[in-house]
């Protein structure tokens, strides 16, 4: 995680340490964790694009994720999943939607 990198967003007080006997209180996250579910969400969601059991709205929400604008400052965007591996997101995208389009064809 960069420093620059705005912080990760905490559930309010009268949230956290809720859960049962089994939920870690208070659980902080690691970077390395936090890469990992980047990575996790930007596989997912390639995998998911292609998954002709997947509704079409989930379909729909992840090329929409795909397409967000370069400015959309989410800490998950699709871009900043792409960057947190040092992929070419802008690369990615277009062979992604022209698989998406040669598989799912209007």
């Amino acid at each position: 995680m960069h420093a620059d990198d705005e912080p990760m967003p905490q559930p309010p007080a009268s949230v956290r340490g809720k859960g049962g006997a089994g939920a870690e209180r208070n659980a902080l996250w690691t970077d390395e964790d936090l890469v990992r579910l980047h990575g996790h969400l930007l596989e997912k969601s390639l995998r998911d694009l292609f998954d002709a059991r997947v509704s079409a709205a989930t379909r729909r929400d992840i090329l929409a994720w795909l397409r967000a604008p370069q400015e959309w400052p989410g800490a998950f965007s699709y871009r900043r999943c792409c960057a947190l591996f040092g992929l070419d997101s802008d690369d990615i995208r277009e062979r992604v939607l022209a698989r998406h389009r040669h598989c799912f064809p209007d």
